[in-house]
This record gives C-alpha cells, sequence and structure tokens, in this order.
C-alpha cells in the first residue's frame, strides 16, 4: 500500500494495472484527409478536454468520500475498545480479548497480540494504522477512477472515426480477396453446366413395393366370394394360380392401391377389366396417360371411356332395363357400377392372341374398338352375346371368322378391313338392320354382297374394295337414300352404274375405280347429286362422252375418269365446276380442241389431259392458272404432244 500511495504522490496522477493518462493519447491522425497542423491542433484540443475531464472526475469522487462518511464515528457510550470505522472500502474491525483484528479490507489479515491500551504511545499507533486504511480506500478508488476515465477516453476516440480508419487496411484486402474467391467458386460451375450439358432432374424414387396387410387378408375371402360368381367356371378358376382370374383377384386383394372392399358397386367391373389385361397384356403404354391397374377409379384408365346409368338411360330411350338386365347368355351377370365403362378403346395396344371372350362379361358394353392389334383367329362365341354393342372395329388384326356377326342386333359401325377374312360374306350380315357404316375393304371375300346388303337401308358408308365380289351393283343402291360415300373398286363387279343412284341426294364420295367390267355410258344421274365432292371412275371400260351434267357439281373437288373409251370433246359446261382441284381425263379418245372455259377453274391444281386426241393451242386463260402469285397455282399441266403449248411457261409436260 505504501509504495502504491508513494508512486501516487510521485506521478501526481493516479495510474491503474493497463491505465493510461492524458500523455497516452493515440498518435494515429483524426483525420488522415487533413494537413498535419490541423490534426495536432485537434490532438491538443482532446488533451485538454481529458485533463479536465479527470479533475472533475477526482473532484467529484473526494465529494463522495466526505458524504460516505470517511471519519472515525464512535458508537454510544462506546470506548477506544470497540470503535468501529465505517469509511467507503475500510473494513470492520473488533476486539477480542485484547486481540485486534481486522476483517477484510484492502490489506492482508493483522493481529495487534502486543498493543497494550495503557501504552502512552497507543493513540499515536491507533492514529497511524488508521492513516494508513484511509490511503489504501484512496488508492482503490483512484483505480476504479481510471478505469472509467479509460472506457469513456475509448467512446470518445470511436466518436467521428469510419470503419476504414478502425481496419487493418491489409486484414480488409484479405476478407475482399476471400469473398471474390468463394463467389467465383460457385458461379462458375454452374454456368460451365448450364451451357455445356442441360439439368436433368433425378428420377423419382421408385415406388414402395406393395406388401399385404392383415386388413388385407381379411377381405381376401369376401372379396373372393365375390368374384367367383362372375368367373366362368365358379370358384375352381378363381382359385388356379394359373389363370388371369386369379391374378386378377390376387391383384386386387395386394396390389391394388385403392383397397376397394367387397361391398363396391365396381368391385366387378374392375377385376373383368384387369382379367382381360392379364390375358392379353402387358400393353404398350401410352405417354402421359393412366394405365390399366392405375390406383385411380378405372374409368380413368387409358382407353376406357364410362358414363353414369342415368345420362345413359336418356340416351337409350327406355332401353336401360334391357341393357342393364339381360346379363349373359349363361346366366353370369355382373353388378352394374353407378359409372358404367361402355366404351373401351385398345387401338393400337398390340393386344395379341385370341379375342378374349372375357369381353362378353362386359354384357353393357356399347363400343369396342380393337382395330390395329395382332389378334387371330375367330372371335370367340361368347362375345357375340354383348346385345348391346353398337360400334365394333377389328380393323387391322389377323382374324379368319365372324360368321355370328348377326348377333350383333344393335350395331350401327363395324370395320373388318385388313384382316385374313376369305369366301362369302356371311348371311347372318343380313340380321344388322341398323348398320350405318360398313368397312370390309382388303380382305379375301368373295360371291355376290348385295344380295346380302340391300335391305339395309340405314347405310351411310360402303367400303368393299379391294376384294373379290361379283356381280352387278344393284338398283337398291337408290334405296340407300343415307348413303354419303360408297367404295367398291378392285372387285369383278360388271354391268353398268345403276341410275337409281340419283336417289342418293346426300352422297358425297363414290369410287368404283379398276373394275375392268364396269362399262356402258357414265350416267347424267351423277350431275344430279349436289354434294357430291369426289367421282373416281378410272381404269374401267366406260364409254360414250362426258357427260355435260358433270357442270352443275359446284362442290365437286375431284374428278378422275382416266383410262377408260371415252370419246367427243370436253364439255365447256366442265368449266361450270368452279370448286374443282384435280381433273384426270387422260388415256382416253377425247378430240377437238381444249375448251377456254376451263380457264374459269381458278382452283385447279393438277390437269391431266395425255395420251388422247386433242389438238388446237392451249387457251391463254389455262396458261395464266400457272402464274397466279399469292393465290393458288396450277402445279400439273400434262397435254398431248399435238397440243401446242409453251412447255417453260405454261405445260408441265406432254406425251
Amino acid at each position: 500500500s505504501s509504495s502504491r500511495a508513494g508512486s501516487r504522490s510521485r506521478g501526481g496522477s493516479s495510474r491503474g494495472r493497463g491505465g493510461r493518462d492524458s500523455d497516452s493519447v493515440s498518435s494515429a491522425p483524426i483525420d488522415p484527409s487533413k494537413p498535419q497542423w490541423w490534426n495536432d491542433q485537434k490532438k491538443a484540443e482532446r488533451r485538454r478536454s481529458e485533463n479536465e475531464r479527470k479533475e472533475a472526475l477526482r473532484a467529484e469522487n473526494e465529494r463522495r468520500k466526505i458524504e460516505a462518511g470517511n471519519v472515525v464515528s464512535y458508537g454510544r457510550g462506546a470506548s477506544a475498545r470497540d470503535f468501529r470505522d465505517v469509511r467507503v472500502g475500510v473494513a470492520n474491525e473488533d476486539f477480542d480479548g485484547g486481540r485486534r483484528k481486522n476483517r477484510g479490507g484492502a490489506g492482508a489479515e493483522q493481529y495487534y497480540d502486543d498493543m497494550d491500551p495503557d501504552d502512552p504511545h497507543y493513540d499515536q499507533m491507533e492514529l497511524a494504522r488508521a492513516k494508513k486504511l484511509s490511503e489504501m480506500n484512496a488508492e482503490m478508488m483512484d483505480m476504479d477512477d481510471d478505469r472509467i476515465a479509460k472506457r469513456t477516453t475509448a467512446d470518445e476516440e470511436l466518436q467521428g472515426r469510419s470503419i476504414w480508419d478502425l481496419v487493418d487496411r491489409g486484414t480488409l484486402m484479405v476478407g475482399c480477396c476471400l469473398i471474390c474467391v468463394v463467389i467465383i467458386a460457385v458461379t462458375v460451375p454452374v454456368a460451365l453446366i448450364s451451357e455445356d450439358e442441360p439439368y436433368v432432374a433425378a428420377p423419382p424414387p421408385p415406388p414402395p413395393t406393395v406388401a399385404p396387410s392383415r386388413m388385407r387378408d381379411l377381405d381376401r375371402d369376401a372379396i373372393g366370394e365375390r368374384l367367383a360368381k362372375i368367373t366362368p367356371g365358379g370358384l375352381d378358376t378363381l382359385m388356379d394360380p394359373s389363370t388371369a382370374h386369379h391374378r386378377a383377384w390376387m391383384w386386387m386383394v395386394y396390389e391394388d392401391g385403392m383397397e376397394l372392399g367387397a361391398a363396391k358397386d365396381h368391385l366387378h367391373q374392375r377385376y373383368v377389366l384387369m382379367v382381360i389385361y392379364f390375358i392379353s397384356g402387358p400393353w404398350t403404354p401410352v405417354e402421359g396417360r393412366l394405365e390399366w391397374g392405375s390406383p385411380v377409379h378405372e374409368c380413368e384408365w387409358e382407353g376406357i371411356f364410362c358414363k353414369d346409368v342415368e345420362e345413359l338411360e336418356q340416351e337409350l330411350e327406355g332401353r336401360i332395363e334391357e341393357l342393364l338386365e339381360v346379363g349373359r347368355e349363361d346366366g353370369i351377370k355382373i353388378d352394374v357400377p353407378q359409372r358404367v365403362a361402355n366404351k373401351l378403346h385398345l387401338r393400337q395396344r398390340l393386344v395379341s392372341g385370341e379375342v378374349p371372350s372375357e369381353f362378353s362379361l362386359l354384357y353393357y358394353l356399347q363400343h369396342l374398338d380393337l382395330e390395329n392389334n395382332k389378334l387371330i383367329g375367330a372371335l370367340p362365341t361368347p362375345l357375340y352375346k354383348l346385345f348391346n354393342l353398337q360400334t365394333l372395329f377389328l380393323e387391322q388384326n389377323d382374324l379368319t371368322n365372324v360368321d355370328a356377326i348377326g348377333e350383333y342386333r344393335h350395331l350401327e359401325h363395324l370395320a373388318l378391313s385388313k384382316n385374313n377374312f376369305q369366301g362369302p360374306l356371311p348371311e347372318s350380315f343380313k340380321n344388322l338392320k341398323k348398320l350405318k357404316t360398313l368397312y370390309l375393304h382388303t380382305n379375301g371375300f368373295t360371291g355376290t354382297v348385295f344380295d346380302i346388303l340391300k335391305d339395309v337401308e340405314s347405310m351411310e358408308l360402303l367400303d368393299i374394295a379391294f376384294n373379290k365380289f361379283e356381280g352387278t351393283l344393284p338398283s337398291e343402291l337408290g334405296k340407300m337414300k343415307n348413303l354419303t360415300s360408297v367404295f367398291v373398286g378392285h372387285n369383278n363387279f360388271n354391268g353398268e352404274i345403276p341410275l337409281e343412284i340419283a336417289q342418293c341426294k346426300n352422297l358425297k364420295e363414290f369410287q368404283c375405280d379398276a373394275s375392268h367390267d364396269i362399262g356402258g355410258p357414265i350416267p347424267s344421274a351423277f350431275g344430279m347429286l349436289p354434294e357430291l365432292t369426289f367421282l373416281k371412275l378410272d381404269t374401267c371400260a366406260f364409254t360414250g362422252t362426258l357427260p355435260m351434267s358433270l357442270g352443275n357439281l359446284q362442290k365437286l373437288s375431284f374428278l378422275d375418269v382416266n383410262s377408260n373409251d371415252l370419246k367427243g370433246q370436253i364439255p365447256s359446261q366442265l368449266g361450270k365446276a368452279t370448286s374443282l382441284k384435280t381433273l384426270g381425263l387422260a388415256n382416253n379418245n377425247f378430240d377437238g380442241s381444249i375448251p377456254s372455259e376451263m380457264g374459269k377453274l381458278v382452283d385447279l391444281e393438277k390437269v391431266y389431259l395425255q395420251n388422247t386426241d386433242l389438238t388446237g393451242d392451249m387457251p391463254q386463260q389455262m396458261c395464266d392458272l400457272r402464274n397466279r402469285g399469292n393465290e393458288t397455282v396450277l402445279e400439273v399441266l400434262w397435254v398431248p404432244c399435238e397440243v401446242t403449248c409453251d412447255l417453260d411457261t405454261c405445260c408441265t409436260d406432254c406425251s
């Protein structure tokens, strides 16, 4: 204590450990942008302010010491032995049997065993000790003053200083460099990835494997009991692991994401569809569509179309009970769901093998499309019991037998083209009284056809081309007043086209090409068909002249009578058929000149006049059609070489 007090008296100011006085103010410039004299002046002002502040602090501390009672106080009636010092920072002292003990305080614990109160110097020694304790107390308070001064000076020093003054320049530069390196390391690889290779999302995780649950085990028997009632062969078939029926049952119990219970109204329908799938599948998937077996209602699967029972009832106009109650001929009847699968569209799904007879379990089916698959053989007998079928498309397969086709008493649309049918047309076709469209082209049918079809007056489209049918085209064609399209070419028909064809006022397309025994004059009755747009009579045996009435056909866009035995002049009335785009008159015996009225056919694109006896000059009106700016341009103008025509600017070829 005495050494610190001496230091205080010699230095004239108090310095605590780590303290600083006014001379230790930072030598750093206050503002580097200002001149040196300005900074020196500011530093001097700061030192004066610091000294004044310290003097004020000392005066304040002295005042606080006096107010706090840094004097000796004695208790009432106390003797010299029991005085108490209540000064700030001084420990209390007690007398204990002549041993004086200092408790706490700034100094170490001291005992005064050798002090005698009767000693004449006792009071002086006591005053000396009290003075020393007072100096220690003042020393401690000065140290507190220095700590307060140091903190205040540091706060003032920060005032007016920017971050650039406080942070070391080198450290700041290193930090900036590190930030730049991190930015480059992140952005460059991303840029390279986006330029060199497109981002490819990670494939989705595989679906969880299906594991049988205890609850589904409990449903198994209940579901099996219901399915056995509609399974041909009953429970024996259902329990046989080799059958598609057993596979469909197990799928519904353990794999179907919908987890149907035995009481669901569409349980039977879903089961039958999956039986068909397991017999014929797996099928070619359709991108972006829900495949069969997806965990949604079967009406959402690809190729399945449904209707509500109420909607179907309105459409059938009272036949709903017949449709939904008849069941199969063998007595099997599945439950009718609220949403009835009335149409199956399985075109180009690579369904292979024989046509599954299980289709007949859906006895309410109205539309079945199995076009362009790999089906073989004959239609199974149960399939003919789809009494409510309206549409049956079986084109582009390898089927050989449809003998019982007449069982489809409500059939309206039948497509059997491009199969392997041979022999006469089955007699049962006579029963298809509601037939509207019939496609039989590209098969090996023989014999007569119209003896069977002549009474089907509801016919709208008849395509029997590319077969070996014989006989004549009957006058009964005129009774088919709803006909819009007739394709009978590439057969062995003979005779003439009946004049009754004029009664088919809705006829739009008539094709009888490559029938070498069809001849006689081209009926002028064709000119009485206002809807006719397509007339193809090439490669036959037609004689006589081209009917002038063809000029009445305002909608005719295609006329081909090439390779016949026609003669005479090209009728000028043909210039009135202003919708013509293709005109084929080649390989005939036409003579005379080309009528200028043909220049009015502004929509012409192709004209074939070669290998005829035409002569004279090509009308300028026809040549003008070869160069018409942005309008339709006559691309082909093929003429006999006897016709005078510039092959560079007008005609395209001659022969």
